[in-house]
């Protein structure tokens, strides 16, 4: 069988949308372990609108290439999986993060917690010598019709909204090269937030954050959570995750992907008091060209940060998602 290609099942539409742009012009062409794969760049305005307003759950597509054509994207792949034994894991990884980000039975920030509990289980058994059970633990967790027992495991985390809004405030501002668009928002974000600019963060009035991350939760329990939702599935194709980089292991990748999901919802709360959708995938756009124009180690950034401020542990990801 061939190498798979995988593309997004609205590629099509897209491509007629945006002729004379192919596919190349506004997807991310990224040969991972398991697959080529396509991920519209949401900097496009127009690719940004389709997938953020899809109200069905994202999908995609998948064709396979010919023998002749995949040998060298098979030997790619098995010289990675021989390097790193647990990237031969990554598919069924990738089918985690999908499935419970997509579960919408569930809160968003359930799902994040969901996510934190099952990348934690999986990454024990890597560290404990039994990968072979991840395939089993996967099916069986994203099969389940009652994920109480697994929230229980949360239930002594509390907020900590000082601790989300710097974190998401740092990796925002942090963007280089930030292009006229994303400067707006940041701008906007801090007239919302009642100081003049970063170097008057420590001005912020915390009660007049804290009702505006109330909005944001009440609108995550509305339509709008598929704003986030799929800005998130859309981020783990771009950013192949969770094996990006093998060198990092699987909870590495989801440290990266809380602190981007934070950002994302600071973003969210700070920006949109009294704007609409449109608003935020104009937003959206804005801060993906801004992640696109910066520091290809990015990732490496994030991970060694958090690693060194001591706070990349599981319960600091629950905390970081519920504040």
């Amino acid at each position: 069988m061939g190498f798979p290609i995988i593309t997004p099942a609205s590629l099509k539409e897209l491509k007629e949308k945006l002729s004379p742009l192919t596919p190349e012009d506004f997807c991310d062409v990224a040969v991972s372990v398991a697959a080529v794969e396509y991920a519209p760049k949401l900097e496009n305005i127009e690719v940004a609108k389709a997938i953020l307003t899809e109200k069905e759950s994202l999908s995609y597509s998948m064709i396979n290439l010919p023998d002749e054509q995949s040998e060298q994207f098979v030997q790619q792949s098995q010289g990675i999986i021989k390097a790193y034994p647990s990237a031969a894991y990554y598919w069924q990884m990738r089918t985690l993060f999908i499935s419970v980000l997509q579960n919408r039975s569930v809160s968003l920030e359930n799902r994040m917690l969901l996510l934190n509990y099952a990348v934690k289980a999986t990454q024990g058994m890597i560290d404990n010598g039994q990968p072979d059970r991840i395939p089993q633990f996967i099916d069986e967790f994203t099969s389940l019709s009652d994920y109480a027992p697994v929230m229980g495991y949360f239930k002594s985390i509390r907020p900590n909204p000082g601790y989300s809004l710097a974190d998401g405030i740092s990796l925002i501002k942090s963007l280089k090269k930030p292009n006229a668009a994303y400067k707006e928002v940041i701008n906007t974000i801090y007239k919302n937030l009642g100081v003049s600019g970063p170097e008057t963060l420590n001005m912020i009035d915390m009660k007049k954050y804290i009702e505006m991350r109330k909005v944001f939760s009440q609108d995550m329990a509305g339509d709008r959570a598929a704003l986030i939702e799929n800005v998130l599935v859309s981020y783990v194709w771009t950013y192949s995750l969770p094996l990006n980089s093998p060198s990092f292991n699987f909870w590495d990748h989801f440290v990266f992907f809380c602190s981007l999901y934070n950002a994302i919802k600071i973003l969210y709360t700070c920006y949109m008091p009294g704007k609409e959708e449109d608003d935020f995938v104009k937003a959206i756009s804005a801060f993906d060209s801004a992640l696109r124009a910066s520091d290809s180690n990015l990732m490496k950034t994030v991970i060694q940060a958090v690693r060194n401020s001591g706070q990349s542990n599981n319960g600091d990801m629950a905390t970081l998602t519920l504040s």
